[in-house]
Formats: C-alpha cells, structure tokens, sequence
C-alpha cells in the first residue's frame, strides 16, 4: 500500500504498534460518540480487533490509512467498497476521524484531501460517498470543504449512543473535487 504525504502529515498504512494509540484516542467519548459502529466504552480489545481486522485482506473492501504527525497516530481516514451500496450505484464510501488533542487545526481536511486525491488518481471512481450525524458540525464542515454536498438525510444506528440519529448524506464528485481544489 502506498503512503501519501501532505505539508504536514503522513498517511500510512496501519501497524501493530498502532493499537495503543488508536485506543488512546477512540477511547475518548467526544471522538467516538461521532463514529456509527464502534463500541462503547471502547476498550483495548476492541482496538486490537480493529487493527487484526485492518492488516488482514479485508473482506469489506476497506483501504484504511493512519493519519500521523510526526511520529504520533492521530486519526484515520478510510474507503470502503460496500457490495450492498455497490448495486444502487452508492459506494465508495469514505470515512475518516480525528483525536481530540488534534481537532481545530486543519488536520482532517488536509488528510482527507489527499487521500480523496489519491483515490480519484489512482481508481475510475467518479463518486465518492460520506456523511455525518447531524449534530457533527465539525465533519459536516470538513466535508463541505472539501466540495462535498448534501443529497439527503436518513436515520442511522449509532452504536455508541445506543440510539437511531438523523444522518446527513454527501457525496463528491470527481469533477466538483477538481473544480474545489483549483
């Protein structure tokens, strides 16, 4: 897998080293209360499973890049190629999240687009498919400048919660993201 670089990140692919960091982080209800499928509390087992699942060939079709800062993890940014949203024309699906410590900088959006950048460069993909919980006012903005738009909302499980929440739907196109960049 290749690593993408940015003025001030790395994206790489996932160690086992990293599970320690990914717990530190994901186990932070400010960040996880954000995430539809992890659980909560988040454990250290549930990042080991996290990490075993994304060093083997995922069966999902999941790209998932560390995000770090020097040497430190500090989120993830993710692409799936989810077979059920495959035939409604609805995937890739992209997915990404930040450690506390690290949000208000920028970080995401740079990560982000660079991955997006890398994926329209090196796939046919035209579109790429996201979203956020209503309330992730933050995501909602990352997203936007990205050249993300709204198509629609719908309601999603969130596991952490334990409850159904309003989800925002976008999707990028390769040429709006081409069209943004500029």
């Amino acid at each position: 897998m290749d690593t993408i670089r940015t003025g001030r990140l790395l994206l790489r692919p996932l160690r086992r080293g990293d599970t320690a960091s990914i717990f530190a982080l994901l186990g932070n209800w400010e960040v996880i209360q954000w995430l539809s499928s992890p659980p909560w509390p988040y454990t250290l087992d549930d990042a080991r499973a996290f990490v075993d699942a994304r060093l083997k060939q995922d069966p999902d079709g999941r790209v998932f890049f560390a995000v770090t800062l020097g040497d430190a993890l500090i989120g993830g940014v993710s692409v799936r190629t989810d077979p059920s949203a495959e035939a409604s024309g609805r995937s890739p699906i992209l997915a990404f999240w930040l450690g506390q410590p690290y949000w208000g900088r920028g970080y995401m959006t740079e990560a982000a687009r660079a991955f997006i950048a890398h994926l329209f460069a090196s796939t046919t993909v035209d579109t790429i498919y996201t979203g956020a919980f209503a309330d992730n006012a933050a995501s909602l903005r990352v997203q936007e400048k990205l050249g993300f738009e709204r198509v629609g909302e719908m309601l999603l499980y969130c596991r952490p919660r334990g409850e159904n929440c309003v989800h925002v739907n976008t999707e990028l196109t390769r040429a709006r993201f081409l069209a943004v960049a500029r």
